[in-house]
């Protein structure tokens, strides 16, 4: 179920290394808003990714931060590894993101690219309710 206020990307163009375009504000500066129900980013390809050799690479890293991303960010969960452009496909889904009990208020994505950069491609990334069994 997708909400507007839980979408860190809606067909968020991604060419080269940048954050998600929004920045998502829990409120409270020690969040726990993935305490109760799990609660999981989930991501749909909306546009097949390309780069000039099909060697380039996506992976997408959660972040937190304090102060709205002003300092610096701390990792809290990236992908295991990077995804190939040959599989970053339109309408395919990415492995979720559980977000963690414990966080700070503002939470972001971070896409690399890595290897060269994609001359297409667009993601959609929100927050959703995970079943709790095998959430990744």
């Amino acid at each position: 179920m997708m909400d507007a206020k839980n979408m860190f990307s809606d067909g968020q163009s991604i060419t080269a290394s940048a954050a998600s375009e929004t920045i998502l504000d829990t409120g409270v500066a020690d969040s726990n808003l993935g305490q109760g129900s799990p609660l999981i980013i989930r991501f749909i390809i909306e546009e097949t990714f390309d780069s000039a050799q099909d060697s380039a690479t996506l992976t997408i890293a959660l972040q937190h931060s304090a102060t709205d991303f002003g300092g610096s960010a701390v990792l809290l969960q990236g992908a295991d590894h990077a995804i190939s452009a040959t599989t970053l496909l339109k309408g395919g889904y990415l492995p979720e993101i559980k977000i963690p009990d414990r966080h700070f208020r503002y939470l972001r994505l971070y896409y690399t690219v890595g290897t060269q950069n994609f001359s297409a491609g667009k993601l959609t990334a929100w927050i959703d309710i995970g079943s709790g069994e095998g959430d990744s």
